[in-house]
C-alpha cells in the first residue's frame, strides 16, 4: 500500500522539478531579451558620428570568428567609392527581385560556406555591384549591436525597410515584407551632411522596446543606392518569406523581409520626389534655397534702351567660414519633441553659441544647451 502511494508522490516531485527547471529557463531567456533590448541604441535619427571613438575602425572584418562571417563584414563594412560614384543600376523591388532571381533559385536556404564552386563564382560578381533602389521608406530603426560594428551599441547600422507601396500601418500578419537596406557607421556621415533625416522619410519608427510609432506623415519615396549584399545568415524560413505569417510575443515578425539579399551598405540616399534636404544640412550662415521666382510673360517695350552701367572690379570671393563642432566626452540625454535621447560619447555637433558654463548645439535642426563639461570645450 505504500508502494501505491510512494508512486504518485514521485511523479508529483518530478513533475514539480520539472516545472522549476522550465521557470528557470523562461527566466533566462527574458533576462536575455531584456538585457538585448537594453543594448540597443536609443538614437532616433542620424547624427555626426566621431569614428576616431570607435573601436572597429580599423576591423573591417569586425569580430566575427569564422571564415564565412570575416567575409560577410567585410562587404558590410565598405566605403564609398573615391571620386564620382560609378554608374549604379536603377531598380524598383520589382527589379531587385528579378535582378538576383536566378541566383536565389539555387541557394535558398543556404550559407556562403555551402556554396559549390560555381555558385561562388556567381556570388563574388554580384556583390560587386552597385544599385539604386526606388521605393516607399515603410520602417526604420536602430540595429542591434553586432560582430559587424565589434558589439557597440553606439556605433550602429540603421535598418531601413523599403516597400514596393506606401504602408499604412505598423508590420502585421499578411502585410508584405520589404527589401532591407542598412546604413553603416563608416556611410552615415556622408549621408547625414547630405540632410537626409530618417524621421522626416519613414511612416514607422521602431523604438529601444520593439513597439512602433507613426511619424505624423506617409512613407515617402526614396531611391537607395548602395552595394548588392547576401546576407546568408537571414536565408532561412523565418526570416525570407513573401508575407508576414506571425507575431511573437516578444514582438518580433516573421517573415521579416522579402529576401536575403539587401542593400550594404548604404552610400547615399536621395528624395525620390525631387524635395531639397533637410535645412539643418546647411552649416552657418547658410540659407536654404528659396523657390526660383516665376520667368516673366511681358516683354519689355523696344522704345526704352537700357542705361549703360560701368561695372566695378568684383570683390574677391569670401572664404566661407568652416563650422565649429564639438564633440561630446560624456553620454547626455535630451529632451526632444517625440521623447527623450541620449547623445552617446563621440557625437559631434555644430556650435551655435557658447557661454562660460554652455553650449548650445544644433541637433537635428533645433539648438540645444548642454554643459560644457560633457564636452570637449571644457
Amino acid at each position: 500500500m505504500q508502494m501505491f502511494w510512494a508512486l504518485p508522490q514521485r511523479i508529483f516531485l518530478l513533475n514539480l522539478k520539472r516545472l522549476f527547471i522550465f521557470g528557470l529557463v523562461l527566466l533566462w531567456a527574458s533576462c536575455r531579451l531584456q538585457a538585448a533590448r537594453q543594448q540597443i541604441s536609443e538614437d532616433r535619427d542620424l547624427k555626426e558620428l566621431d569614428l576616431k571613438q570607435w573601436d572597429c575602425l580599423n576591423r573591417p572584418e569586425g569580430t566575427a570568428k569564422t571564415p564565412d562571417g570575416v567575409e560577410r563584414n567585410r562587404l558590410k563594412n565598405r566605403s564609398a567609392p573615391e571620386g564620382a560614384f560609378p554608374a549604379a543600376e536603377q531598380t524598383d523591388s520589382v527589379g531587385f527581385l528579378r535582378r538576383i532571381s536566378a541566383f536565389e533559385a539555387q541557394t535558398r536556404g543556404r550559407r556562403r560556406k555551402e556554396l559549390n564552386p560555381s555558385q561562388k563564382q556567381q556570388l563574388d560578381p554580384l556583390q560587386k555591384q552597385l544599385v539604386t533602389l526606388t521605393g516607399y521608406l515603410g520602417l526604420a530603426y536602430a540595429g542591434p549591436p553586432e560582430s559587424t560594428n565589434c558589439g557597440s551599441g553606439d556605433f550602429h547600422d540603421w535598418h531601413l525597410e523599403v516597400f514596393e507601396k506606401p504602408i499604412e500601418h505598423p508590420p502585421r500578419p499578411g502585410d508584405a515584407t520589404p527589401i532591407i537596406c542598412e546604413i553603416a557607421p563608416r556611410t552615415q556621415n556622408a549621408i547625414f551632411r547630405g540632410g537626409i533625416r530618417i524621421q522626416e522619410l519613414t511612416a514607422f519608427f521602431r523604438r529601444v522596446d520593439l513597439s512602433y510609432e507613426a511619424t505624423g506623415h506617409k512613407a515617402q519615396k526614396i531611391r537607395v543606392t548602395g552595394y548588392l549584399l547576401w546576407d546568408d545568415e537571414h536565408n532561412g524560413s523565418a526570416d525570407v518569406g513573401t508575407a508576414i505569417r506571425t507575431v511573437g510575443a516578444n514582438k518580433y515578425h516573421n517573415p521579416w523581409r522579402s529576401i536575403a539579399w539587401e542593400i550594404h551598405p548604404v552610400l547615399k540616399i536621395e528624395r525620390a520626389d525631387g524635395a531639397a534636404p533637410a535645412a539643418s544640412s546647411h552649416g552657418p550662415g547658410d540659407q536654404p534655397s528659396s523657390p526660383s521666382a516665376p520667368a516673366a510673360t511681358t516683354e519689355p517695350e523696344a522704345s526704352v534702351a537700357p542705361a549703360p552701367t560701368v561695372l566695378e572690379s568684383p570683390p574677391p570671393p569670401a572664404t566661407p567660414t568652416p563650422p565649429q563642432l564639438v564633440t561630446v566626452m560624456q553620454p547626455v540625454r535630451l529632451k526632444i519633441p517625440y521623447g527623450e535621447t541620449t547623445l552617446p560619447r563621440g557625437t559631434q555637433l555644430r556650435v551655435i553659441s557658447r557661454d562660460t558654463a554652455n553650449v548650445t548645439v544644433d541637433y537635428l535642426g533645433k539648438p540645444y544647451t548642454i554643459p560644457l563639461t560633457s564636452t570637449d570645450l571644457r
